[in-house]
């Protein structure tokens, strides 16, 4: 009797770690808080508490017959301090989709290829010193009703490629698609690999065209990257490109990372932003952070605007 109900624990402690595992692949939850206390000096000063890029996830995969798993993600932005109600929780990567030997293929709102493949090059992501600002947005696109495909690993290239159907589209092109491509080589974390290379392009993607070149290599504990960027708008007579730059640099002591960028677009009325600033890692989920951002422009009665940063980030 000891040895049938010993069998039976046995038994139902190994369905019980089986469908643990499964389940864990099944359903991930994540999410990022962070939080900084900012004092911004233009027109005039001020302070702010920002909830900078705050998100809470799901994720999965399941395995399916034929090789093939079926894979999601559901991503919503979270306003940590001082959005409510129905504008405190916005829309993110969205997607679901099918991996296997081929590759895999998405469906639904996510970041477009050339998106994908700034890597990690922006030390500033998410904050006043993130590159969209400077770039006005181009080519830092996540658009709805899109397909993506993104290919195998072959010798340490990848390529990424999404559709987005002509309903999303700028209204003055709405008889064409828009399409962003992008060619990848080595990690874009620089975990596995201490390079990282893409050239990539948008066409009529918001109603402008891009063309991305972006690298970053990691020498010990320092990362230099590097993003060079020309846009304009798309099928538009006479239009002149745009051409912006980004460098940036981070190099880790111990606990501490030092993270330095400068930005700048040529255009009608140029723009240039240069940041500095220190993370502190607390755990293995959390840190500590500063840092300061000058943005300025050549546009008339432009005022140059310097933001000061204190926050705490916490993984989960």
């Amino acid at each position: 009797m000891k040895l049938l109900s010993l069998s039976a624990i046995t038994i139902a402690t190994s369905l019980f770690s089986v469908n643990a595992v499964a389940a864990d692949k099944a359903l991930t939850v994540y999410g990022k808080a962070n939080l900084s206390f900012q004092i911004e000096d233009s027109v005039e000063s001020s302070t702010d508490l920002k909830s900078n890029s705050s998100r809470l996830g799901f994720k999965g995969e399941v395995e399916l017959e034929g090789g093939l798993t079926a894979i999601y993600t559901a991503e919503f932005g979270v306003d940590f301090s001082d959005e409510s109600k129905e504008q405190n929780i916005t829309s993110r990567n969205q997607w679901v989709g099918l991996k296997g030997d081929f590759g895999q293929v998405r469906l639904g709102r996510m970041d477009t290829a050339l998106k994908l493949a700034q890597g990690k090059i922006d030390q500033f992501n998410g904050y006043s010193g993130d590159i969209k600002h400077v770039f006005s947005k181009r080519g830092e696109n996540r658009m709805s009703d899109t397909v993506t495909y993104i290919s195998p690993n072959f010798s340490g290239f990848t390529a990424g490629l999404t559709y987005i159907t002509q309903e999303e589209t700028d209204s003055a092109e709405a008889d064409k698609a828009g399409v962003s491509a992008a060619v990848m080589y080595g990690d874009a974390k620089l975990k596995k690999s201490d390079f990282y290379a893409a050239v990539a392009i948008d066409q009529n993607v918001k109603g402008y065209d891009v063309i991305r070149l972006a690298t970053q290599v990691k020498l010990g504990a320092l990362k230099l990257g590097a993003i060079l960027q020309s846009q304009e708008q798309a099928d538009v007579a006479g239009s002149s490109a745009d051409e912006g730059v980004v460098l940036s640099a981070a190099y880790s002591a111990g606990q501490l990372t030092y993270k330095a960028q400068v930005q700048t677009i040529n255009q009608a009325a140029d723009q240039d932003a240069v940041s500095v600033g220190v993370d502190y890692k607390l755990g293995k989920n959390t840190k500590a952070f500063t840092w300061l951002t000058r943005e300025s422009s050549d546009a008339a009665n432009a005022v140059d605007t310097k933001t000061l940063a204190f926050g705490i980030e916490h993984k989960f």
